[in-house]
């Protein structure tokens, strides 16, 4: 197995807001990308928060026997959620602040990637020459297209695309998608903000990967994001699961 992820801040924006994890023990890895939101910086409070509790959190647990990739999603979830609501009260510039947050733990033993999604984040699976989207954008314009009110045309365009339905820090109880996927031999997962979703679309991201294979194509898909106008952050974490020596690049 190959990891492969970097984070870039794009061409609009003063500083990065996102944040990420990629954390790899025995049994269990632990991957995950958030992106903040709010002035004053403080999405980038907020990312990090989030960021900084689950990490500890799956750190300090993933080696006891009572530890359960799903329970854990909610916990941690439920955790950050708490802490950064509580630091929002300390400061008036971080009112308001939230991150989505997408992650995913992979239980080798099993071959299965459990996968936690708050927000528009995403989490991708190519197996055999297609892509799938396996998380649901917790957004505004993604519940019109759900419930029929518009097209997925219309959807690529509506001036409201960008907000936001469910994340982290906006109320005081947040529901994660909990989503168990099966992880085989050539598959490759994908996780990224919509900094690069925004710009690129399923089947670019696809042509990307099978020209350039995993190890280039995550610096690609950020140049992809950024040609297109590079908007927003641009955060991408790819694990390829080709058996090979277990290394770690970036």
């Amino acid at each position: 197995m190959k990891v492969f992820f970097e984070t870039n801040k794009g061409l609009m924006r003063e500083n990065n807001e996102d944040n990420f994890i990629v954390e790899e023990f025995e049994r269990y890895s632990l991957f995950a990308v958030a992106d903040g939101m709010g002035g004053h910086k403080a999405g980038e409070v907020a990312s990090t928060i989030a960021i900084d509790v689950i990490r500890e959190f799956f750190i300090n647990n993933q080696g006891k026997d009572t530890f359960k990739p799903p329970t854990f999603i909610i916990d941690s979830i439920e955790l950050s959620n708490y802490k950064i609501r509580e630091e929002a009260k300390t400061n008036p510039d971080y009112f308001g602040m939230g991150t989505t947050v997408t992650m995913a733990v992979l239980d080798k033993s099993l071959d299965t990637i459990y996968i936690g999604n708050v927000g528009d984040s995403r989490a991708y699976l190519v197996r055999d020459g297609e892509i799938k989207q396996i998380t649901t954008d917790h957004t505004y314009v993604n519940e019109l297209l759900k419930d029929g009110e518009i097209t997925l045309e219309e959807a690529k365009n509506h001036p409201k695309k960008n907000v936001i339905t469910r994340a982290l820090g906006g109320e005081e109880y947040v529901h994660a998608d909990i989503f168990e996927i099966e992880f085989y031999e050539n598959d490759i997962f994908l996780l990224c903000t919509d900094g690069l979703t925004t710009h690129v679309s399923d089947d670019k991201i696809l042509e990307i990967i099978q020209k350039y294979g995993t190890r280039e194509s995550v610096g690609k898909l950020i140049k992809s994001a950024n040609d297109s106008g590079g908007t927003d952050n641009i955060t991408i974490i790819i694990v390829d699961n080709i058996i090979r020596g277990e290394t770690y690049d970036r």
